[in-house]
């Protein structure tokens, strides 16, 4: 999972430096009107590239969750068998990692979505 998200980091990345290097060069006249920069189809892909990155983020949350549920049902059930507690607590604390690690994402995320939209404003 890191390693997906340096992917997106690169994806997101090559993305901008496209858009810089389109800023340099001449654009045709039917693109400048139309609004639609001339590599339109990547940068489709690379949407739903970052859209199925996120859907795979939500599952892996979603999954997490249900672990921790049934986990916590477990250790109720077994009268508190200290082994059970001890990977309660375990899952419990790499549901915050991720979390955390969920959020950096995101921040990372915003942050690329506002520099991506300074770098479309300039385009126009």
């Amino acid at each position: 999972m890191p390693g997906g998200s340096d992917e997106e980091h690169r994806l997101i990345a090559r993305y901008a430096a496209r858009l810089a290097r389109l800023r340099e060069t001449p654009v045709h006249h039917a693109s400048l009107e139309s609004g639609i920069p001339a590599d339109s189809s990547r940068q489709r892909e690379l949407v739903a590239q970052l859209e199925a990155k996120n859907r795979e983020i939500m599952r892996e949350i979603v999954r997490l969750r249900q672990n921790q549920e049934q986990e916590e049902a477990a250790a109720l059930q077994s009268g508190q068998n200290p082994a059970l507690l001890s990977e309660l607590r375990a899952l419990r604390q790499r549901k915050r990692e991720l979390e955390a690690h969920l959020a950096a994402l995101q921040d990372s995320r915003r942050d690329l979505m506002l520099q991506l939209e300074a770098l479309m404003k300039m385009l126009k």
